[in-house]
C-alpha cells in the first residue's frame, strides 16, 4: 500500500474514536484546545512527505521535549556518568508519579521521560550551560527538526508553571536526596524546563524527529544532525519507557519507538526509513493522545512497521 493510501485509511480509523479521552486540563491553557483536532504526518523512508488533517496545526510538545533535553545531556556528558542520576528502566506508574521516585533504585528517576528524569537531566544541562539551557535545548530542537523558527508558547508557559506543584514536590524531593544540586536555584531550573515542555510543534515536525531517528542521524538533506550512537540510544529508549506505563501495551499494539506528550502529540520511529508524527488532543488515562496511538496502531499493520 502507498504511504498516501495508508495514512488516509488510518486517519479515518482515528477519526472514529475521537469520542475517547480528554484534554489534560490540569494545565489550563491546555483544557482550551479544540478537542476535536486529528492531523497526522508520514515521512516514507525517501523522504517523501504527507500530511492529512490538522497537520499543521501548532500545539505544545510537552514531554516530546525530552527527547531534546535528553539528547542535549548524551551529547554533554558521558552516558554512564549520565546513569548515575537518571536510569534507563521503564515505568510502572504515571509520569508524574512520586511514589515511582520513592521506591526507584537509590532514588534515581527511573528513565528520562518520566518528569521527575526530565527535571534531573535538565538539573545536568544547567551545570553546564546555565542560564542557557533552555536556549541550548531550543537549538538543538531547532536543528533536528531543521526550522529555525521553532520556539516556545508563553502563555503555556506560565500556565504550566502556575500549575505544577507536582513538578515542584518532585523537583524538592530530588534536591533532598542529593540527586540534583542544592546550588540549582529551583525555579530557574524549572523554568527551563517548562519553557521546552512548550515548544511549539505540528504533526511535520514530529515527523522530522521520526525521520531523522530513522535515518540513524541523518536529516533529508543528508547532513548528520546527531550521531548514531544516540539515534540508537534515543530509539532505545523511546521503545521502552516513550508512552510511560502504556509502553508495554503500545509495543504489542504499535511495536514503534515513540514518544508521547500531553498536549496530544505522538512522534513514531523506525529502522525502516519512516518517521511518523500524530495529534489529537483528547488523552487516554496514561497520557497519550487516544485518536492518536489508533492512527499508530493502524499504520504499523498497514505498512508492516511493528518492529517486534
Amino acid at each position: 500500500m502507498d504511504i498516501r493510501s495508508a495514512l488516509q485509511e488510518a486517519y479515518k480509523y482515528g477519526c472514529e474514536y475521537t469520542d475517547q479521552g480528554s484534554v489534560a486540563d490540569y494545565i489550563p491553557e491546555l483544557a482550551k484546545q479544540n478537542p476535536d483536532l486529528v492531523g497526522a504526518t508520514l515521512i516514507s523512508p525517501n523522504f517523501e512527505v504527507c500530511s492529512i488533517g490538522d497537520a499543521r496545526y501548532k500545539f505544545s510538545a510537552q514531554s516530546i521535549a525530552k527527547i531534546f533535553i535528553y539528547l542535549c545531556v548524551l551529547e554533554t556528558y558521558d552516558l554512564d556518568y549520565v546513569r548515575q542520576f537518571i536510569g534507563v528502566t521503564p515505568s510502572s506508574k504515571p509520569f508524574n508519579s512520586i511514589l515511582e521516585l520513592e521506591l526507584s533504585h537509590k532514588n534515581i528517576p527511573v528513565n528520562p521521560f518520566i518528569n521527575a528524569g526530565a527535571i534531573v537531566a535538565t538539573s545536568l544541562l544547567m551545570q553546564h550551560y546555565h542560564e542557557n539551557t533552555f536556549e541550548k535545548i531550543r537549538e538543538r530542537a531547532r536543528e533536528v527538526v531543521n526550522r529555525s523558527d521553532l520556539d516556545y508558547c508563553h502563555a503555556i508557559y506560565v500556565s504550566e508553571s502556575n500549575s505544577a506543584y507536582a513538578n515542584r514536590a518532585l523537583t524538592y524531593m530530588l534536591l533532598n536526596d542529593g540527586i540534583i544540586s542544592t546550588t540549582q536555584n529551583v525555579e530557574d531550573l524549572l523554568n527551563s524546563y517548562f519553557r521546552a515542555c512548550s515548544l511549539l510543534v505540528n504533526t511535520l515536525d514530529l515527523a522530522t524527529i521520526g525521520a531523522v531517528l530513522s535515518h540513524n542521524g541523518k536529516n533529508a538533506q543528508g547532513e548528520q544532525v546527531l550521531s548514531t550512537e544516540n539515534a540508537a540510544i534515543l530509539r532505545t529508549v523511546m521503545a521502552t519507557c516513550g508512552t510511560y506505563d502504556y509502553a508495554g501495551e503500545f509495543a504489542l499494539l504499535v511495536g514503534m519507538p515513540a514518544k508521547s506528550g500531553v498536549g496530544g502529540g505522538i512522534v513514531a520511529t523506525n529502522r525502516s526509513g519512516y518517521g511518523i508524527g500524530v495529534f489529537s488532543p483528547k488523552l487516554d488515562k496514561h497520557g497519550n493522545s487516544y485518536v492518536g496511538v489508533r492512527m499508530l496502531e493502524r499504520l504499523s499493520t498497514l505498512l508492516n512497521l511493528h518492529i517486534y
